[in-house]
């Protein structure tokens, strides 16, 4: 997409460590990019892809040029 940005990262978050979330406690995830970026996502952006497990899998970023969140897809 033209004058956006796409960052793809991993996650794997147990279910245990979701409670922080529920909790309050945690409202930010920190993740590491493929390319090496440190990237800080908002916790409500990752609620669609729980399980009972945890989140787990390959997931891309995308934000407009001036890193504006737009959305996260699941890639695998």
């Amino acid at each position: 997409m033209f004058g956006y940005k796409s960052y793809r990262f991993s996650m794997a978050v147990t279910k245990d460590q979701l409670l922080n979330v529920y909790s309050g406690a945690v409202k930010r995830f920190r993740v590491r990019s493929v390319e090496g970026l440190v990237l800080d996502i908002d916790a409500k952006h990752l609620r669609q892809f729980k399980t009972e497990d945890g989140i787990y899998g390959l997931f891309e970023l995308t934000t407009t040029a001036d890193n504006k969140f737009l959305k996260i897809t699941k890639i695998r």
